[in-house]
Order: C-alpha cells, then structure tokens, then sequence
C-alpha cells in the first residue's frame, strides 16, 4: 500500500512537492451528486469537520452573481480550518480548475477539481510554502463512483508543516472524505425515497 503521505501529482509543483495528504472512498452515489456538493461552498459545514466554513474573497471578473457561492476557476476563498482540537486557522485558496461534469460520462472518466495557496493574498512567497489541493471523482459506470482527494506541499517550510501537522492533515483528509461520503449517500438515500414516495402516491 502507498504511503499516504507521499508526494502526488501536482501541476503547480513540478517537482512533486515534499509530502502529501491523502484519502479516496468508494461512494455509493452517481458522481454528479459527489461534483455538485463538491461545488456548493455553503454545505461544506454540514458534511466535514476539517473546513467548517468557506468565505468568498473574490469572484471571477466573468461573474455576474454576486452571492454565488459555487466553485469557478479563479475564484479566490478564506477557508475556516479546523487543524487540531486545539487550533482553528484560515487559509486562502485559489480555485485553478474546475472540470465541467460531462452530460455523457462513461467509465473511467475523471472530473478533477483544483485549487492552490492563494501566495499572494497569504504573502507567503511560494518558494517558502506552497500547497495545492485535488479532488478527483471517477465514474465507476455503475451509479457509484471512486473519490479522492490530496494536498501537496512544497516550499522551505513543507518540512515543518509536515512535522507539525502531517498526522493531524492525514486524519483530517480521512474524516473530510468519509463525510462527504455518508452525506452525499444520505442525501442520494433521501432523494430515492421522496421519489418512491411520489410514485407510491400515483
């Protein structure tokens, strides 16, 4: 089995980083249900206990929504972290890239979203610290579909943050994708019986 903990692919780090956090599950629900509470920033307090809250700083010049709270590239948000017990912190993040979920995926087919350290609204020059965080969802073809999800660090400074908290973001990957897991199967479960309930009713 592959460390958890060892560098993954990261477009912004070419040189592989210095370590990773990371963790996947199976979900027992089609992919675009897994993509769009991906997307939606509001609920992100109600499946995961990692990054409690998401703060948008900036939307894309493009945007004509002003309270959209959905994930577009170039988006620039404040994350409410919960790092251990005894920390909460924030990090701001740039959105990179944000796949368009395919009207006719097929098996084995991965919609990826990304996004980095904001360095220049953190002023932390990347050279010292950088991170950039996937999400990939891959359609299993079945209804079901694999999700996984990673950060890699780099930077003069991945050392120390890996010293100090590498446990602590191994964990917290963990309880990030099993709690999108149990919500997006408890919403899919909920979604089948208002539908059966419905044709019951018929």
């Amino acid at each position: 089995m592959t460390d958890p903990n060892t560098p993954r692919p990261a477009l912004t780090l070419p040189g592989g980083g210095y370590f990773s956090a990371f963790a996947e599950a199976r979900i027992a629900a089609p992919p675009s249900a897994v993509y769009k509470t991906l997307l939606d920033t509001s609920s992100y307090g109600r499946w995961n206990n990692f990054v409690t809250a998401v703060k948008i700083k900036k939307r894309p010049e493009s945007e004509s929504e002003p309270h959209d709270v959905y994930l577009k590239k170039d988006m620039i948000m404040t994350f409410t972290v919960h790092m251990t017990p005894s920390l909460n912190t924030s990090s701001k993040e740039l959105v990179t890239q944000v796949d368009d979920y395919p009207s006719d995926s097929a098996p084995g087919h991965i919609t990826c979203i990304r996004w980095i350290m904001a360095n220049k609204e953190s002023f932390t020059p990347k050279f010292i610290l950088a991170a950039e965080r996937v999400n990939e969802i891959e359609d299993l073809g079945d209804g079901t579909c694999i999700y996984r999800s990673w950060e890699t660090f780099g930077g003069l400074a991945a050392r120390i943050v890996k010293w100090k908290f590498g446990e602590s973001l191994q964990g917290n990957f963990k309880d990030w994708v099993s709690g999108l897991q149990q919500y997006v199967e408890e919403q899919e479960k909920q979604k089948k019986e208002r539908q059966a309930a419905v044709e019951l009713a018929a």
